[in-house]
């Protein structure tokens, strides 16, 4: 092969790259985009539907396509191996269909699901740890430019006008709540940017600078308590990392332990004192309607389906059963999910499903805290900060699975990249 033809190859192979990462973002958060429906019509797939699953499936396509052609596969079969309780929690997801109380709903979420864990794991293989921030901050900046841009320009979209959001931003996705979380999570991104890149030249601080402060504003635009919380608790981790890197060699084990009783006695005053730390942001200590929610869920449907629960993505496509929670409640609006991705998780799931879960979540948690303490580095620092993000993210909103799939892929991506071979024997 010539140098002109080798050139044009790897051009191709690239370009191949870019399209796959752009068509998995536009499909994993295409409920999520204003103008877009919330649920999809799984009744009758109507062309929407068939047009996504069409789309997704020739990105799987060309996923397997760059896979064989960078000598990846095997890399990526034998990452596979190492997360089989991922593999559990996914075979347990798809036998679920034979319970469903809605099989049309479950079958489609299904393939949302297969299709956005078979991205995730694709971007940890093909670009690691690096390469994945590069494509995050890709990712956050396009989001930051076309939310503001929209704001500024076309507020009857990217501005809320019903009460009682009136004036909150949303940028180009569908609800403040999302804005305001999704943007905490971008401004962390360029955050790093200016951590890890310490080398890096004037210009680049500049524009990492520039958009740590335009996704900062968005998330404040959106007045979301959940973004809000997100963002401050982020930054108050990064502080912790920040100290720590600078001072770990001198701590010595009692600093740890009075650190952990003063992070308990924190969150005790949190707890005693929840109503004026949430009348700080103008919220209620009941979270908005949400304890209510939470308790009537619990009681009135998880407790019918405890073990193997409802169906994977079943019970809130039931239209039926979104305007029946929203009538119980007394709400202005139907209720879209259990604004907590665990909970969402569990009655889909039942208990099983979610422990499966939580198997895999946490072992990535283990993973990713040891990889950090051992390698300090921003590096690796990241996906122990995504692990905190989604957990956090996850307890005011439903960020797994429910909404969209973007924190899915996400979390998928963490899982892989903090996968070790396993030493041979």
């Amino acid at each position: 092969m010539t140098m002109e033809l080798r050139r044009r190859y790897s051009l191709l192979l690239n370009t191949l790259d870019v399209l796959v990462v752009f068509l998995a973002c536009v499909l994993v958060n295409v409920n999520s985009f204003i103008r877009f429906r919330q649920f999809s019509e799984v009744e009758n797939f109507s062309t929407n539907e068939l047009d996504y699953i069409f789309f997704g499936t020739v990105t799987v396509i060309l996923i397997v396509f760059l896979l064989w052609k960078r000598q990846l596969l095997p890399i990526y079969f034998e990452a596979w191996k190492n997360n089989k309780s991922l593999i559990a929690f996914m075979a347990y997801a798809l036998i679920s269909a034979l319970w469903t109380i809605y099989l049309s709903a479950t079958l489609n979420k299904l393939f949302f699901l297969f299709f956005s864990t078979i991205v995730g794991s694709y971007i940890a293989v093909r670009y690691g740890r690096r390469g994945t921030i590069d494509v995050l901050t890709w990712i956050g900046s396009i989001c930051s430019v076309l939310s503001i841009f929209i704001v500024l320009f076309f507020p009857f979209v990217g501005v809320m006008q019903n009460e009682p959001f009136v004036g909150s931003w949303t940028g180009m996705f569908w609800h403040r709540n999302h804005t305001g979380n999704i943007f905490a999570f971008f401004n962390i991104i360029f955050l790093f940017r200016l951590l890890l890149d310490d080398k890096s030249t004037w210009r680049s601080k500049a524009v990492f600078t520039f958009f740590y402060i335009l996704s900062a504003l968005i998330a404040f635009g959106s007045h979301s308590a959940t973004g809000i919380i997100v963002f401050l608790f982020l930054h108050f981790v990064v502080g912790l990392v920040v100290i720590w890197l600078k001072v770990h060699q001198r701590i010595k084990r009692w600093h740890y332990y009075a650190s952990v009783a003063l992070l308990l006695a924190g969150c005790v005053v949190f707890i005693t004192h929840a109503d004026f730390f949430f009348g700080l942001l103008g919220r209620s200590s009941n979270l908005t309607g949400r304890v209510p929610l939470w308790l009537d869920l619990f009681q009135n449907y998880y407790l019918q389906k405890p073990v193997f629960g409802f169906g994977f993505g079943a019970l809130w496509m039931l239209k039926s059963f979104r305007i029946l929670i929203q009538i119980r409640h007394n709400w202005p609006y139907q209720v879209y999910f259990a604004d907590n991705g665990f909970f969402d998780i569990l009655l889909n799931t039942g208990l099983v499903g979610l422990l499966l879960f939580m198997f895999s979540y946490l072992s990535y948690g283990v993973r990713s805290f040891r990889q950090a303490i051992r390698n300090k580095s921003w590096l690796y620092f990241f996906p122990l900060l995504t692990f905190l993000y989604i957990l956090i993210g996850n307890l005011t909103y439903s960020f797994l699975l429910e909404v969209d799939q973007f924190v899915w892929m996400i979390l998928i991506v963490m899982i892989f990249i903090t996968t070790e071979p396993k030493q041979a024997s």
